[in-house]
Parts: C-alpha cells; sequence; structure tokens
C-alpha cells in the first residue's frame, strides 16, 4: 500500500515537474519571438519610413523593405510547427496562451511554391487591373487613355449628361469584369486552400480571424447592425432617391424602386469634394453656407503643419493625456515626399517601433479642414503606440484591425464640435444653428451611413463565394444582395453573363471591410459614452445633442483612454471596451444618437416631399433581360 501511494506521488511530482519545465520552454520561446520579431519588425518600418519622407524612387529603402518583409515572413513560417505544437500541448497559463496565439500565421505563404506564385500573380493581375485600366472618351471612342481616378471622376463629377455617366458606369464593367473573372476565380480557390492550412475548418472562419470573432458570430454582429441601421438609411435613402428625381426626372428614378447605382455614386460621391460642397449637393437648407474651416485655420495663425500639430497636442492634454515633449517635432517629424501626387493621399502618420521607446511622425504640409481633422487621428496613433510600448512584441498591436482608427476618428469626431469650433473662433458664432447643424449631418451622413451598407455587401458577398454558399457566375445574386441591402440597382439590365463585383473589389481583393463597420460604429459609441460621463451630452436635454458635445478640457477622459490603449492586443477588444465603457459589445446606440436630429428631419421633410420610403426588389438582373 505504501509503495503504491509512493508512486502515485512521485507520479503527480513528475507530471508537475514536467508542467513547470513546459511552461519554462515556453515562455523562453515567446520570449525569443519576440525580440526577433521585434528586429525583423524594426527594419521593415524604418524602410518604409525612409520610403514615406524620401518617396518611392529610394531604390535602396525600397530594396530594404522588400528584404525586411521576405525575412519577418521566412521567420513566421518557421515557427510555425513549434507555435503549433505548443497550442496542441495547451500548457502554461492563459495569458501565455493568448501571446502564443497572437503569433501570425504564415496566411498565403503555407500555399506550395507553385500556388503561392499563382496567388502573387491573381491578385497583382487584380490590382493592376484597377490601376492601370483605361477607359475610352464619351465624345471620342478612338481616345482611350482615361483614368478611373482622376480623370473619368472629375468628368463625371461634373456631368449632367444622362448618356456620359451611363457610358463610363458601362465601360468601367466592360473593361474589369470579365477580366477579372477567371483570376478572381482562381484566388477563391487557393484562399480556401490557404484557410484549411492555416488550421480552419471554413474560410470564413479565417476571413473573420482578426476580429477573435467566429463566423457565424461575425455575421450576426453585422446583420444586427443592419438591422439598427435600417430606419435612419431607409429615410436617408428615400430623401436622396428624390434629390435625384429632381435632377433627372421620374423616367429614370422610379417611385418604388432602387436608385441606379451610377447616379447615386455621384451624388454621394460630391459629398467626398470637401472644397465647397454645397457647389455638387443641394443641402437641405441650401441658403446656409458651410462654414469655411481652412480659413478659419489660416486666420487664426495655423498656417503650417507644425502649428496645427502643437494645437492638436494641446487638446489631448486638456484631456489629461501627458504632454508631448517639446523635442518631438525637431527629433521625430519630417514632412511626406512626392507633394506633385493628388493631395487626397497626403496624410499625417505616426510610424511605431517594437521593443523600442519611439515612434516616428510624417505629416502632410498641406494645411487644410481635412488635414486639420486628421491630425486628431495621427496624434491618437502617437499616444496609443506610446501607451503599449511595454508590451512585447506580440501584443504591441490593436485588438483588432482598425480598432485605433475607431479611437482616432472618435476624437477626430469630437473636434468637429461647432462647440469646439466656435470656442476655437475657428468658425463664427451661430454655427449651432438648427439649419447649419442639419446641413452638417446630412453632409456627413452621405459620407458615413451610405458606405456602411455598401462594406457590409463587399463582405457578404466574398464571404458566401468563399465558403461556396454563392456562385461565382451569379451575378444576379450579387445585385440581389446590392439591391436588397443599399438600395441600388443597374442602370441598364445585367444577367448571369456580366461580371460586376470586381468592379468594386479590385483595389484589395481580400482587404476585409468587417472591421471597417465595426469601427465606424465604434466611434460613435465611444464618443456617446464619453460625451455621457462627462455631461457633455445628455438625452433627454435639447440643449445638449450628442453633435454638439465638446469634449474639450474634460480631463477624466485621458487617463481612461491611456489605460484601455497600453494593453495593445493583451486583451480582447471586447474586454478592452468594456474598460472604456462598460459595454462588452458593439453598437448602434451611438451612430443613432449623433444622427437622430438628422433622422427627425428627413422623417418630416420626406412626409412634406411625399416622397416613398424602401423600395421593391431589382428587376435589372436576370438570364432573360440582358440589354445589348
Amino acid at each position: 500500500m505504501k509503495s503504491t501511494l509512493l508512486i502515485i506521488l512521485l507520479s503527480q511530482c513528475y507530471i508537475t515537474s514536467a508542467a513547470e519545465n513546459s511552461t519554462a520552454v515556453l515562455i523562453k520561446f515567446l520570449s525569443t519571438v519576440n525580440q526577433n520579431l521585434a528586429a525583423l519588425y524594426n527594419r521593415e518600418v524604418l524602410a518604409n519610413w525612409q520610403l514615406e519622407i524620401k518617396g518611392p524612387n529610394d531604390l535602396y529603402a525600397l530594396l530594404q523593405s522588400e528584404l525586411a518583409s521576405e525575412e519577418t515572413m521566412r521567420y513566421i513560417q518557421s515557427l510555425a510547427p513549434k507555435s503549433a505544437k505548443f497550442k496542441r500541448l495547451n500548457i502554461g497559463n492563459p495569458e501565455l496562451q493568448r501571446e502564443l496565439a497572437q503569433i501570425p500565421e504564415t496566411g498565403y505563404e503555407a500555399l506550395s511554391p507553385t500556388d503561392l506564385k499563382l496567388m502573387y500573380i491573381v491578385t497583382t493581375n487584380m490590382g493592376d487591373i484597377y490601376k492601370n485600366t483605361k477607359l475610352c472618351s464619351f465624345y471620342d471612342r478612338r481616345q482611350c487613355n482615361l483614368t478611373l481616378i482622376p480623370a473619368v471622376q472629375n468628368i463625371l463629377h461634373n456631368s449632367v449628361n444622362v448618356s456620359e455617366i451611363e457610358h463610363y458606369w458601362l465601360e468601367w464593367r466592360r473593361k474589369t469584369g470579365m477580366a477579372a473573372k477567371e483570376d478572381f476565380a482562381v484566388f477563391v480557390e487557393l484562399y480556401r486552400k490557404t484557410s484549411i492550412l492555416n488550421g480552419f475548418q471554413k474560410p470564413s472562419e479565417f476571413w473573420f480571424k482578426d476580429l477573435e470573432e467566429d463566423s457565424s458570430q461575425a455575421t450576426t454582429l453585422l446583420e444586427k447592425s443592419m438591422q439598427r441601421l435600417k430606419p435612419l438609411f431607409q429615410q436617408f435613402h428615400a430623401h436622396v432617391r428624390g434629390q435625384l428625381r429632381r435632377l433627372y426626372g421620374e423616367d429614370l428614378i422610379a417611385r418604388g424602386k432602387p436608385f441606379p447605382q451610377n447616379f447615386a455614386e455621384i451624388f454621394i460621391g460630391n459629398a467626398f469634394r470637401r472644397a465647397d460642397p454645397e457647389w455638387f449637393i443641394e443641402f437641405p437648407y441650401p441658403d446656409v453656407s458651410m462654414p469655411n474651416i481652412t480659413a478659419g485655420l489660416l486666420r487664426r495663425g495655423l498656417t503650417n503643419a507644425q502649428r496645427v500639430f502643437w494645437n492638436v497636442a494641446e487638446y489631448f492634454r486638456s484631456l489629461g493625456m501627458p504632454q508631448i515633449e517639446d523635442t518631438f517635432w525637431s527629433e521625430n517629424a519630417r514632412p511626406k515626399a512626392n507633394l506633385d501626387e493628388e493631395s487626397i493621399r497626403c496624410w499625417h502618420k505616426a510610424w511605431k517601433y517594437y521593443g523600442i521607446k519611439r515612434v516616428n511622425f510624417s505629416y502632410c504640409p498641406l494645411v487644410d479642414e481635412e488635414r486639420f481633422f486628421n491630425m486628431f487621428e495621427a496624434l491618437t496613433d502617437v499616444y496609443y503606440y506610446r501607451a503599449y510600448e511595454h508590451q512585447p512584441t506580440l501584443y504591441a498591436e490593436e485588438p483588432f484591425p482598425n480598432f485605433s482608427d475607431a479611437v482616432g476618428k472618435m476624437f477626430s469626431l469630437a473636434a468637429s464640435s461647432p462647440r469646439y469650433l466656435e470656442k476655437l473662433k475657428f468658425v463664427d458664432t451661430g454655427m449651432i444653428s438648427k439649419e447649419l447643424r442639419i446641413n452638417r449631418l446630412y453632409w456627413q451622413g452621405l459620407r458615413s451611413i451610405f458606405l456602411l451598407p455598401v462594406f457590409y455587401v463587399l463582405d457578404r458577398y466574398r464571404v458566401d463565394v468563399l465558403d461556396g454558399s454563392l456562385n461565382i457566375s451569379d451575378n444576379c445574386a450579387y445585385w440581389k444582395l446590392t439591391s436588397d441591402l443599399t438600395g441600388a440597382e443597374p442602370p441598364v439590365s445585367r444577367s448571369n453573363e456580366d461580371f460586376d463585383a470586381p468592379a468594386k473589389l479590385l483595389v484589395e481583393v481580400d482587404d476585409q471591410y468587417t472591421s471597417q463597420i465595426m469601427s465606424t460604429v465604434l466611434q460613435y459609441q465611444l464618443y456617446k459614452h464619453f460625451c455621457e460621463i462627462t455631461g457633455q451630452y445628455k438625452p433627454s436635454d435639447p440643449d445638449y445633442p450628442l453633435d454638439l458635445c465638446d469634449l474639450s478640457n474634460q480631463r477624466q477622459i485621458g487617463p481612461l483612454v491611456m489605460q484601455a490603449m497600453s494593453y495593445g492586443s493583451s486583451k480582447s477588444y471586447k474586454d478592452i471596451l468594456h474598460i472604456m465603457t462598460n459595454e462588452s459589445a458593439i453598437n448602434m446606440d451611438g451612430l443613432l444618437a449623433y444622427f437622430h436630429p438628422l433622422y427627425e428631419w428627413l422623417v418630416e421633410q420626406n412626409r412634406i416631399d411625399g416622397v416613398e420610403i424602401g423600395w421593391e426588389p431589382t428587376t435589372k438582373c436576370s438570364s432573360e433581360n440582358k440589354e445589348k
């Protein structure tokens, strides 16, 4: 009996000792991985930083970037077997298991050399189609050298010729759709292989892997968000359709039908022309001009990027966040190269390093409204990177892609508050009039509310194709999704002989939009919470609406944000969201509260105008109704 007990005791000691040894081995493994990845990532960041400030013609930096990227991928590939073994053994505490799970997957590199080369070929081909396709002029069909952006875009945004608008819509799809179909089919098959080789049961699980949600959870979150958005979107859609009907007539914009996509794209796209958008959009109150914030910046002496930077830095300091040191600009900031490019590509950007306490900053020398608000987003990243700089490399990331973008855009949203802009004397007093508020919300809504269903369709379409529930050749299924969810239909009849999805997907065929939807919704959720806890938003008080909330000088916000950001990806986004808001799920409450004044105006105005709400299913796509 004693010998049996001794054997059991020795066995338990052995098991405990083995577990402790295995845990020690895992700790050492993770420590080595963190150190090696930091060195590899920093080489890549430094090379890309040089390209940013010197331009893409810096061949040495370009070569260093490519070499660093290749070396990083080879190292990640070498980690896969040992990482998989540790995961199977399930050793160590939950914190170690989470850190282990942060080791990047090999992704496409898991494919065989032949398949990997093919994947790069087809994705490059589709990207090149977007960049290099030339369209033929409407007025001279022999002139076929027009790029979509900016040449055709500029033509369309200034055209009132219905035939011309339809020509370019068809020309773009004729040149891109069928040309990309074979490559897209190959991409789908290779993506399915990639998901299996990376240990996922179906492609949609691989697609949503960075969200820490399985495909059913992600799908449910998206569907609930779209349902919550539907009443506001339908009212907004009805008003835009009414505006299009005034422009193009009832023959082209039929009652109760989806609006033609080509006309809607121009109308909504004009909201992104921030220089005097009222020239291109009929605002709810056309006699009330949008304020010229760019002129206000210059009037207040913010005539260069450096002055804008320190003005924005003072805003963050007023929130109780650490003050940026005086030497940051001279030691860490450099202007972005290639200002001869379109100004839309010129933005401020923070550059993080791993394992060292350093953040670089590239800035756009242009000073205007867009760059002013972008500075809040870029400076948020500076604070974000510094907040988690103590974390190991594997945790030195945001909890899901675009999470930091949500935080940055939340501060940008707060800075666009009319009350804050009046406080800085960037705009004249009286900006908080009802008319100007509605105009502003209408413009903001065109730039955000209308994008959410479009993003949803693009991800839903690809996930359904990848999982095999939707056939690539079923072009009408794509248009059913587009019509049902965005209220748009093709301007002419389409059939399954066409292939229209690539017209929206060619830039990055594997670029996920779900995280952008979550990020957009989250920025309003965060804004609502911070405005509530500071008393700047009171749901039942018309004097404190959410769209006028001014967070400046609310010092309790900074420490809370810095604490949440300090975790990097060491906690799930739900845990970090709970730290910031006491809520663990992303919801539409903030967005709906922010745009509530616009919703009320739309309901009343649509009633006055007698416009119909909602739309019938499209009849513009079937195998029988193809127009030649």
